[in-house]
């Protein structure tokens, strides 16, 4: 075990020694080896000297002399040994002094000097100095800041659907620790850790690094989710320096939502231009009341909404009804805030009053060969919006629209199944009205 003098760590530091070398005979520092020690060399108590951290366990080794050995300290109230020891090992945990040595430099970790006294059976003894030091971050000072609805009686320290700012302060002996590194971890319950980034939008985490400001002060804002039920949540506290950690509950209290969203507007009307098509386009729903943020939802998948979430009131979400559908949308856009209250804003795509150009194809007719066996002609006017579809009369010709493109083909290799008649009709529809395409072609094509 190397237990070398440290006189000059900063008092900043944050110590939770766990001495690998340490091993653990009993929780208050009694017994020892049962293997007597007949050894007839000089008596030592091993290791020499050394610094010993407050809270943290050591073992120590006694080599020569006679046994039993009588193991004493010079303050019993910082390093409680009083106690026989028939073997060659014995454990000492000291706590915190409350009365520090004087003359130590700045920047010391503050220590107490105390003798450890081994004496064995013939009388001989050896005694050894070591310095006590302070452990640090014995505690973190927590509190709790929201805006949630207080009782008469007590405080709440997060209500669901809102977000709760933690405080801790790193306390040592009164002395607070600025620029330290902690790692806030959620362990359980119905809430998140939020990014505070003022260039972008908050992020929800469950992990959250953060360093102490200089008057040793770290903060995290926690978001509880929605409609989340009273419960006890739970986190972890890591001191990144040392690995310390500590454990926190907290009582997050389900409030009941408030019902004051207004919504402007709060309907939407699109109209298409002709009877044939459906209203599109897009407008603007403006947020205020509630809590926020806001999330949108739409019951239909022709209604779009952008963004998802909105994060300020007075901010706006964007209805959008895409153009060219075949079915006309009517729905809702469901705004819900922090709390669980709704509004609703109604939104209908009607068709227009307008009566849509015949539809026509051109030219109107065409003559195909085995050869030539490919034609095209323009479709315009129709009823645009809800698809054309062309049919085709004759068993090997065939004919389909990309656009308003209609290309008519005459299939090949009509083996011995000919002749086929010379004349085809092809009919193009809307789904309102149809125009007819007469193709003259070959009765059979090698």
């Amino acid at each position: 075990m190397n237990l070398a003098t440290l006189r000059t760590v900063p008092s900043k530091l944050l110590v939770a020694l766990v001495a690998s070398s340490t091993l653990l005979l009993s929780a208050c520092g009694g017994g020892g080896a049962s293997t007597p020690n007949n050894a007839s060399g000089a008596l030592q108590l091993l290791p020499g000297s050394g610094s010993l951290y407050a809270g943290v366990p050591y073992t120590f080794t006694i080599a020569g002399g006679r046994a039993p050995f009588t193991v004493t300290s010079s303050e019993q109230t910082l390093l409680p040994l009083g106690f026989t020891v028939t073997g060659t090992q014995f454990q000492a945990t000291p706590f915190n002094p409350g009365v520090i040595d004087s003359g130590l430099q700045a920047g010391e970790v503050p220590r107490r000097s105390v003798n450890i006294e081994v004496r064995d059976s013939v009388g001989t003894s050896v005694l050894n100095t070591f310095s006590v030091l302070q452990n640090f971050f014995t505690g973190y000072g927590e509190f709790y800041q929201n805006t949630c609805t207080q009782p008469a009686t007590g405080a709440v320290q997060a209500c669901s659907g809102q977000d709760t700012v933690l405080t801790l302060t790193p306390v040592s002996q009164g002395a607070l620790y600025g620029n330290r590194e902690l790692q806030f971890d959620k362990v359980r319950g119905d809430f998140q850790f939020v990014v505070e980034d003022p260039n972008a939008t908050p992020q929800l985490v469950n992990q959250l690094r953060y360093r102490t400001d200089q008057n040793g002060i770290a903060r995290a804002r926690m978001r509880m989710t929605v409609a989340a039920p009273t419960q006890i949540a739970s986190y972890k506290v890591t001191d990144i320096q040392t690995g310390t950690t500590t454990d926190y509950t907290f009582v997050i209290v389900q409030q009941a939502p408030s019902a004051v969203i207004t919504l402007l507007p709060t309907t939407l009307t699109f109209t298409g231009a002709l009877s044939t098509q459906c209203g599109s386009g897009s407008g603007s729903v403006f947020v205020f009341g509630g809590t926020p943020p806001y999330t949108a939802t739409t019951t239909l998948p022709g209604i779009l909404v952008s963004p998802t979430t909105l994060t300020t009131q007075g901010g706006s979400f964007n209805v959008n009804v895409p153009a060219g559908l075949s079915t006309c949308p009517s729905g809702s856009v469901i705004i819900t805030d922090a709390l669980g209250a709704r509004a609703t804003v109604a939104v209908a795509s009607n068709p227009g009053t307008g009566t849509p150009p015949p539809l026509t194809v051109s030219p109107a007719t065409m003559t195909l060969t085995c050869a030539a066996n490919v034609g095209s002609a323009a479709v315009v006017g129709g009823a645009s919006g809800f698809g054309l579809n062309a049919i085709s009369s004759h068993p090997r010709v065939t004919a389909f629209i990309s656009g308003n493109t209609l290309t008519v083909t005459r299939l090949l290799a009509d083996g011995a199944t000919g002749p086929f008649a010379t004349t085809a009709t092809i009919a193009i529809t809307d789904g309102a009205s149809i125009a007819n395409l007469a193709a003259t072609v070959p009765a059979s094509c090698p």
